[in-house]
């Protein structure tokens, strides 16, 4: 792996702050654009691992990882229930977060919720984005992922979940992991859909999923690949579930290389 230089900083966005890791190599690639990695709902900055610094190595992209608002290292959350718009809320909290960090150009990297941050985040704002890996993308509401959710949250009571979480959240495990189940099983989220944002999104995307994702069926790769009218890959990942980049690391890898490979062009011009 390549000498990598990796910062830790917190950044005041919209009067709270949240945690942000910068990953910059050595060499000069400013004019490059930045991968940006997007959480799932009970992820954070440290749960990512070492992962973000083999895809900058990988790529030649300095990347940037950071806490969503009430997770991890940022700043706790000030709200009781989510509306409807809470994942164009993060979209747009993540251009402000750019902004700030003066990043002009981004390839997003997002999983399970931070995927479709990452979709919405390309179709409202086309010129800060140049690329799209998407991990175990929503893009409409499926009754096996409110399933899966229910189970979780009834789960949850019994096993030592929430206590593994207290690790990276600390007291505030409870609070999201309730946000989290209390949006997807309500009755006003059920009609969520992206799908008609797709159809804006005009860059590169590596799409891919687990064969046995327990959140999501396959409908969501094909609803992807045909709105998108950019080039789109799709990949279902054989022996993985929600989470394929460590389920099944060495095929997900193979596929993120390749859309590296495809579309380095994309992203290193100036």
């Amino acid at each position: 792996m390549n000498s990598l230089n990796i910062t830790e900083n917190q950044i005041s966005i919209n009067n709270h702050l949240l945690y942000v890791k910068q990953i910059k190599s050595v060499l000069e690639n400013e004019r490059k654009a930045v991968l940006v990695f997007l959480h799932d709902s009970w992820g954070c900055t440290e749960m990512w691992g070492d992962f973000p610094e083999k895809l900058a190595t990988i790529s030649g992209l300095n990347a940037l990882v950071y806490d969503r608002r009430g997770y991890g290292k940022s700043s706790p959350f000030v709200i009781t229930k989510r509306t409807n718009r809470y994942l164009h809320d993060e979209a747009e909290e993540l251009i402000c977060l750019l902004d700030a960090l003066k990043i002009k150009r981004a390839v997003l990297y997002g999983h399970s919720d931070g995927a479709t941050i990452a979709l919405i985040a390309a179709a409202l704002f086309p010129k800060r984005v140049d690329g799209l890996i998407l991990e175990g993308a929503h893009s409409f509401v499926e009754e096996i992922c409110v399933e899966k959710v229910r189970k979780s949250r009834d789960k949850a009571k019994q096993n030592n979940l929430l206590k593994s979480l207290e690790k990276y959240h600390g007291n505030r495990v409870d609070e999201l992991f309730r946000l989290w189940h209390e949006t997807w099983t309500s009755d006003e989220f059920s009609n969520w859909s992206i799908v008609p944002l797709l159809r804006d999104i005009q860059v590169p995307t590596l799409s891919f999923q687990g064969e046995n994702d327990e959140f999501g069926t396959i409908e969501q790769l094909r609803i992807i690949e045909k709105e998108i009218p950019a080039q789109v890959i799709t990949a279902e990942i054989p022996n993985a579930g929600h989470t394929p980049r460590r389920e099944n690391e060495m095929k997900s890898m193979m596929w993120i290389k390749k859309y590296f490979s495809t579309f380095a062009d994309n992203f290193n011009q100036s």
